[in-house]
C-alpha cells in the first residue's frame, strides 16, 4: 500500500470539491501549495501493513495569514465525509477553541465551503451551527472550552484552533484527544500562533518538541521545525523565526511566511513599518515571526520603564497602585501604573488591543503584564486583611463583574487584589 494515498485522497478532495470562500480566490478550487502538500503527507502518512495512520496528532504552528483556518475547514469535511473521505462510521467531528466566536470561525467557513459546491451539497445537510451528513450519519458542529466540557464525545476528529488561548489546564485539549477511544483511528489536527513561553498547553507541546522521544528536524534556515514521534503518534510542523533571528531581514519573514501570496512582502512590509512605529515590534514577533515570547519580554519591552517619556521615570523603590479595565464587549483593556513621588504622581499606561482570532482582549496577556508589574515593583503597596503581613509588590484594582477569572487567578497567584465596583 502506498503510504500517502491518505494524503493524496485528501489533497484530491479539496481540488475536487472544496471552493475557497473570501476575498480574491473566493469561488476557485482549494489547491494546495508544495509546503502544504508536505505537511499533509506526513500528517495523514498510513502504515503499509495495516493500512492505519502512523500519526494521531499533528499540529502546525504559523504566523497569521497563512490560512490555518481554511486547512482546517476543509480537514473538517474530509473527515465527516465517510464515503470519499476517512471512512469512518458515524464520524464526529468539532471543532474546539478557547472562546465561542473563535470556533464559529472555522465552523462557519466549513459551512460556507459547502454552500459554494453543488457536489458538497449532495452529501451534507449544512444548518446554522452543525453540518450533517445524512449518508453516514456524521456531524461536525463547534464547542468552546469556554463552556462545560461534554466528556461523552466521541470525536472521529478534533480540530483545535488556536491552541495558545486554551490556557494552562489544556482541558477542551484533553477532552478532544483522549475520548476517541471508541475508533480505529481518531484524529487531532491542531492549529496556532505562537504564545508565552512556559505557559499553556501549546507551550508544553512546542517544548516537548526538544525534550521528547521523537526525532527534531530543523531546517537550514531555523524557520522550520518539524517534530515525529512515530511511537506515540505525534507530528509537529513549526514555521517560525528563531530567537537570535533579525526580526528586520526581509529574508527571515518570507522563510517563516510560506504561504505564496505574502511573497511579495508588501502586507508583511506595511505590517512591520505599522508596529514598529507603535512601538510594538514584540506583536510583530509573536503573530507574524510565530516567535514564543518570555513572559517579561511579552508584555514589556526591555528598558521600557527607565526610558518612559515625561520628567520622571517609575521607581523600582517605591511602590505603586495598578488599575486594570476592560470594555463590556472585552475589545479594549488598559492597565494603569501610578507612583506618588513626593508632591507628584507619575502614570504610565499599557493599552491592549483585541486578538484577530477572538476578537476580544486575551484575559492572558492582561495577566501576564500584571506579574510582570509585580516583579519590577517589588516594594509591597498594602497589606493582607486577615493576617496584616505585607503583600509585596503593586496593588491591583480591577472590577470583578468584567474580569472576574483575572482576579480569581491572580490573588490565587499572591497578587494584592482591591475590587472595586464600577
Amino acid at each position: 500500500m502506498d503510504p500517502y494515498i491518505g494524503a493524496e485522497r485528501f489533497i484530491d478532495y479539496g481540488r475536487l470539491f472544496v471552493r475557497h470562500t473570501k476575498g480574491r480566490w473566493a469561488g476557485r478550487p482549494l489547491i494546495y501549495e508544495p509546503w502544504q502538500c508536505d505537511f499533509w503527507r506526513e500528517a495523514l502518512e498510513v502504515d503499509p501493513d495495516t493500512g492505519l495512520r502512523i500519526y494521531n496528532q499533528a499540529g502546525l504552528g504559523l504566523p497569521r495569514k497563512n490560512t490555518k483556518s481554511t486547512m482546517a475547514s476543509h480537514a473538517g469535511l474530509y473527515f465527516l465525509d465517510g464515503n470519499d473521505g476517512d471512512g469512518e462510521n458515524e464520524p464526529e467531528v468539532y471543532v474546539g477553541a478557547a472562546a465561542k466566536g473563535q470556533a464559529g470561525i472555522v465552523m462557519g467557513q466549513s459551512i460556507s465551503m459547502v454552500l459554494r459546491s453543488p457536489q458538497l451539497l449532495d452529501r451534507f445537510r449544512p444548518s446554522k451551527f452543525r453540518i450533517e451528513c445524512p449518508a453516514n450519519g456524521g456531524v461536525m458542529r463547534s464547542l468552546s472550552s469556554a463552556a462545560a466540557l461534554q466528556h461523552g464525545l466521541n470525536p472521529s476528529l478534533g480540530l483545535i484552533d488556536e491552541l495558545h488561548a486554551h490556557g494552562d489546564d489544556g482541558a477542551l485539549f484533553t477532552a478532544l484527544t483522549t475520548g476517541g477511544g471508541a475508533r480505529e483511528q481518531p484524529f487531532t489536527f491542531w492549529f496556532s500562533t505562537a504564545g508565552v513561553a512556559g505557559q499553556g498547553i501549546l507551550a508544553d507541546l512546542y517544548e516537548s518538541m526538544f525534550s521528547g522521544t521523537g526525532t527534531l528536524e530543523v531546517r537550514n534556515d531555523g524557520c522550520l521545525l518539524i517534530y515525529r514521534d512515530r511511537v506515540n503518534g505525534i507530528l509537529i510542523f513549526w514555521y517560525g523565526a528563531p530567537r537570535d533571528a533579525d526580526i528586520e531581514d526581509p529574508a527571515i519573514w518570507r522563510a517563516t511566511n510560506p504561504i505564496s501570496y505574502l511573497g511579495d512582502l508588501q502586507y508583511l512590509g506595511k505590517q512591520f513599518g505599522l508596529l514598529k512605529a507603535r512601538g510594538a515590534l514584540l506583536e510583530w514577533r509573536r503573530y507574524h515571526l510565530n516567535q514564543f515570547l518570555d513572559t517579561v519580554e511579552a508584555w514589556l519591552r526591555p528598558g521600557a520603564w527607565s526610558s518612559c517619556k515625561g520628567d520622571l521615570a517609575l521607581d523600582v523603590t517605591l511602590p505603586v497602585g495598578v488599575g486594570i479595565d476592560r470594555s463590556p464587549d472585552g475589545e479594549h483593556a488598559a492597565i494603569v501604573v501610578a507612583q506618588r513621588q513626593g508632591d507628584k504622581v507619575v502614570v504610565r499606561m499599557q493599552a491592549f488591543a483585541a486578538e484577530s482570532a477572538t476578537g476580544i482582549v486575551s484575559t492572558e496577556a492582561l495577566r501576564a503584564y500584571c506579574r510582570v508589574l509585580r516583579a519590577a515593583y517589588p516594594r509591597p503597596a498594602g497589606a493582607d486583611p486577615k493576617t496584616k503581613r505585607p503583600i509585596p509588590g503593586p496593588a491591583f484594582a480591577l472590577d470583578r463583574a468584567s474580569l472576574g477569572e483575572t482576579a480569581d487567578t491572580l490573588a490565587d497567584d499572591g497578587l494584592n487584589i482591591v475590587e472595586l465596583s464600577m
